[in-house]
């Protein structure tokens, strides 16, 4: 199942961390959501923010660690399961009810969720909570994984489920890649010349193909000069270029960022991992719950609004500091309940039921 065995081991825990980092700045990013009036943004003090000082970064540039999910899918995808999928190993049915069984149960319960949510808080104030398309047709896109194929009218029901939504074509153009071409690689720096080149129309298919081929080919890179170099210098050369990659360029030039920075990032910690495993394996749990804490917080976030909305005079609560402590209290404490009893348990039971209809396919085949 796993390409290149003898670069990784089976989980990069540095990498888990990561991943739960980038989905905690996602909601500092969207901590503006409680100044805003409707759909559109209200006045806010960035700066009065909750902690400013300590979390600027992710108060002010958050909302680019969606592009580094991508990517780190991407490295993550080839790594695993692109020459498991070349060589048939790995099936498109074995492949996707793997996915559909990580992915599907937790976004169609969010949905959910914060459609009721919306119901009641349009009942309170006369307008939905920040993302205002939550109507039967954009309904049906959501509950078909496909709210950001460009079908959409606007901004719908768990808005940060639109990386979900793309993550399925990436799922469906990886698999295909590994499967059929010869040349999944030539292929993939292909797709990210497209995707460039159309960027930043259509952004969020753009953004995601561009993002995660660019994390596939750093995967490739990697194990290339894995197999070639020690690992340790291989670290030190990439640590370096990393480094200096972030000083020249910045945060501030998004293609460079998406094209170079974040890979060379993923590619650094990766082969990095031996050194920063002590410090990784305490924090892989926030990787563990980062998709819940990524689809919970939308809806915590309406009830939250509508809490303050009933007890305060106004949103000016979300200045103070007690709120952002409780709500990410809140928020964990939720997002590890529903990763314990609700994925994996779905993930699991799902899997065992895609296994056995194969069984039984195969069998019904002899």
């Amino acid at each position: 199942m796993h390409q290149h065995l003898s670069v990784f081991p089976k989980r990069l825990y540095a990498l888990d961390a990561l991943r739960g980092i980038a989905a905690l700045a996602v909601v500092f990013w969207h901590w503006q959501h409680f100044f805003f009036q409707g759909a559109a943004p209200g006045p806010l003090q960035t700066e009065q923010q909750p902690f400013f000082s300590l979390f600027s970064l992710f108060y002010q540039h958050g909302g680019d660690a969606v592009a580094l999910f991508f990517s780190l899918s991407g490295f993550i995808f080839f790594w695993l399961f692109g020459h498991a999928v070349a060589r048939g190993d790995l099936t498109a049915k074995q492949f996707f009810n793997e996915r559909f069984s990580r992915i599907y149960p937790l976004h169609l319960a969010t949905f959910a969720g914060v459609a009721l949510l919306q119901l009641v808080y349009t009942r309170f104030t006369g307008n939905a909570f920040v993302y205002p398309f939550n109507d039967l047709h954009h309904g049906v896109l959501n509950i078909f994984l496909a709210p950001a194929w460009g079908l959409e009218q606007g901004w719908s029901f768990n808005g940060p489920a639109w990386s979900i939504s793309v993550e399925v074509l990436l799922y469906m153009a990886f698999f295909l890649l590994w499967r059929y071409s010869p040349f999944p690689t030539l292929i993939s720096f292909l797709l990210i010349a497209v995707a460039a080149w159309i960027f930043p129309a259509q952004y969020k298919i753009t953004l995601g193909v561009f993002s995660f081929f660019c994390g596939g080919v750093g995967y490739v890179w990697l194990a290339w000069l894995l197999q070639r170099a020690p690992a340790r210098w291989v670290g030190i050369c990439l640590t370096t270029g990393c480094v200096a990659g972030w000083w020249l360029f910045g945060a501030d030039q998004p293609l460079i960022k998406f094209a170079l920075l974040f890979p060379l990032t993923i590619m650094t910690i990766a082969a990095s991992h031996q050194l920063l495993e002590p410090i990784a394996r305490r924090l892989a749990w926030l990787g563990d719950i980062s998709y819940a804490s990524y689809l919970l917080h939308f809806p915590l976030q309406i009830i939250a609004a509508l809490l303050a909305d009933k007890f305060f005079p106004g949103r000016s609560v979300f200045y103070q500091p007690w709120t952002l402590l409780l709500f990410f209290s809140v928020l964990i404490a939720a997002s590890l309940i529903c990763h314990q009893w609700f994925e994996r348990p779905m993930q699991q039971w799902l899997r065992q039921f895609g296994r056995e209809r194969l069984a039984s396919g195969v069998i019904a085949r002899q």
